[in-house]
């Protein structure tokens, strides 16, 4: 009985862990902030793009906002360029870094 239930155990773990996996290579990783200046009010912003998945902007411009607010400010808005470094040989990964103006 004890090793029928630790395949299932297994089994079940198993499962999960390929789920996680499939689950993570199916949508890009959020945003994140990786620098800026409270001097200039701009918050630099990335996400990692995996394939032809790319991060919700409005996530984007929500986490801008809130970094803007720290230092005071009421809101954010998004430059227009965008840099695209990539981040593998053969580029079917990127990086995007935009920033964003913080505004009141």
């Amino acid at each position: 009985m004890g090793c029928i239930m630790m395949s299932s155990v297994l089994k079940v773990s198993i499962a999960a862990a390929v789920v996680l996996m499939v689950s993570g290579c199916a949508s890009p990783n959020g945003w994140r902030a990786i620098g800026g200046s409270k001097s200039d009010a701009v918050v630099r912003l990335s996400y990692e793009l995996l394939g032809k998945q790319v991060a919700d902007e409005s996530d984007g411009l929500k986490l801008a906002e809130q970094r803007c607010g720290y230092w005071g400010f009421s809101g954010a808005k998004a430059f227009e360029l965008e840099t695209k470094t990539c981040i593998d040989e053969q580029c079917h990964s990127y990086i995007i870094t935009r920033e964003y103006q913080c505004v009141d």
